[in-house]
């Protein structure tokens, strides 16, 4: 390099002195670069998952947030780790163990809001959230909570911090959390916890929808009006003149031994697999018409080469596989109590196909007189009990008042056991929780009601 081409670095090659730095005097002399020129200090922050749902993409300050389900501007951005930069207490009204849950407070039916803490900055909302603009945080909580009544959603509120917990009757969990916009509108955000995304978005877009005032949301689902009658799989017209060969009623039946091989297995998610195999193996709209009929045959038959009916019954009464050995108090949480709640639901649902199956098959009577002893001394108790129970588990309440109505067609001998077990003071119970809290609970209530009156 010439001096000239040196010089004109702009005074970094050579020094005050006109002699050349040794930086650019060769390699023989060259000084450390630390030494010369020590860098300057750099702040570092580690960086951290949001712990929000991946699906969330943060927009700058004041931009539009992605397409979701809002209406008019977005308001995703992004968000510390904690509301506000601090912890809150926990909710008043979110309870692990249902077991220590009171009366008084399941028997809250009303959302109730005061003052709505306003939506913090920098906190990335779901998208399935929406602004609504000239109303009150009481208005709105209103809405919803005729929406999760109409639709059947068992809810827990907590007013003071205006979320809600919800589960609906197939299980999918989610919250539903009110915000001030900080002007005269509230942010309405529902998230899925657990569950079916697919089941979540038909009860989410009604709850938004009827938060605006939009819908009742009496629908639980999307309209049926236009929707033509599901029919069962041997009523396809792709059937029609198929010829299928029947299982053999001499040997246990393929279409339930799996089912049963999995309740055998001792991992619980193998267990629900098969409650969930079983459920649809008893469903005429998924399962051909003989496998029906077998199917609800094992569950209600006691047979030495099939252990359904015992897996069955020892859900019912127990919440366990295991019978009355494993049925002890222990240190749970939620995930445990959802999981017992899911296959105790499951069983019943289970029992209701059946039930329903035989009654449309005819031969309901004959097996409520063959199998009498596990009727009375089993099922029906449990299902009073369940019923009775309605406050703190709402859907098995409902799913045990369709097997009453259904085993109440049956006979006068049967209505008569029915009642003898308590079921009308369950049912007139059931019927005053549910008028305010759970529309299809009150409304099975009541025909299961007038029929076991019916003389």
């Amino acid at each position: 390099m010439s001096d000239q081409q040196s010089s004109s670095v702009g005074g970094v090659g050579e020094g005050q002195d006109g002699k050349r730095s040794p930086l650019l005097a060769g390699t023989a002399q060259r000084a450390p670069a630390v030494a010369a020129f020590p860098p300057p200090p750099r702040n570092l922050e580690e960086e951290g998952p949001t712990m929000r749902s991946v699906a969330i993409l943060s927009a700058p300050v004041g931009g539009a947030g992605p397409i979701g389900l809002h209406r008019g501007h977005g308001l995703h951005v992004s968000k510390p780790a904690y509301f506000g930069g601090q912890l809150k207490s926990p909710p008043v009204s979110v309870i692990v163990d249902k077991s220590e849950v009171s009366s008084a407070t399941v028997a809250v039916s009303k959302w109730s809001v005061g003052r709505l803490d306003s939506l913090p900055d920098d906190f990335p909302l779901e998208r399935t959230s929406r602004r609504i603009s000239t109303i009150s945080g009481s208005v709105v909580a209103a809405r919803i909570n005729d929406c999760l009544v109409t639709r059947s959603i068992e809810a827990v509120y907590n007013d003071v911090e205006a979320k809600a917990k919800c589960r609906t009757s197939d299980y999918v969990s989610f919250r539903i959390r009110l915000f001030s916009d900080g002007e005269d509108g509230v942010v309405v955000e529902v998230q899925r916890r657990r569950g079916s995304s697919f089941n979540f978005m038909k009860d989410c877009r009604a709850i938004l929808d009827a938060a605006e005032g939009r819908s009742s949301g009496r629908s639980a689902s999307l309209p049926t009006a236009s929707l033509p009658a599901l029919k069962p799989v041997s009523g396809l017209a792709c059937l029609k003149g198929v010829k299928i060969d029947a299982p053999s009623t001499d040997e246990p039946s393929t279409v339930v031994k799996d089912a049963e091989d999995l309740l055998k297995q001792h991992q619980r998610d193998t267990n629900m697999l098969g409650m969930q195999n079983l459920e649809e193996l008893t469903n005429p709209l998924s399962t051909s018409q003989e496998a029906v009929r077998l199917a609800a045959r094992s569950v209600v038959s006691e047979d030495s080469s099939s252990t359904i009916r015992g897996a069955i019954s020892s859900l019912l009464e127990f919440n366990s596989l295991q019978s009355e050995q494993s049925y002890q108090p222990a240190a749970k949480d939620e995930k445990d109590f959802d999981y017992d709640e899911r296959m105790h639901n499951l069983s019943l649902s289970v029992v209701y196909n059946a039930l329903s199956a035989m009654e449309d098959e005819g031969s309901l009577s004959q097996h409520f007189k063959s199998h009498e002893s596990w009727f009375h001394d089993t099922l029906i108790p449990v299902l009073v009990r369940d019923v009775e129970s309605a406050k703190d588990r709402p859907h098995d309440a409902c799913m045990a008042a369709k097997c009453i109505h259904c085993l109440a067609g049956c006979a006068p001998s049967v209505r008569e056991s029915i009642m003898g077990a308590g079921a009308l003071h369950a049912l007139a119970k059931a019927k005053r929780f549910g008028a305010g809290n759970h529309a299809s609970l009150a409304e099975v209530v009541e025909r299961a009601t007038g029929l076991l009156k019916c003389q």
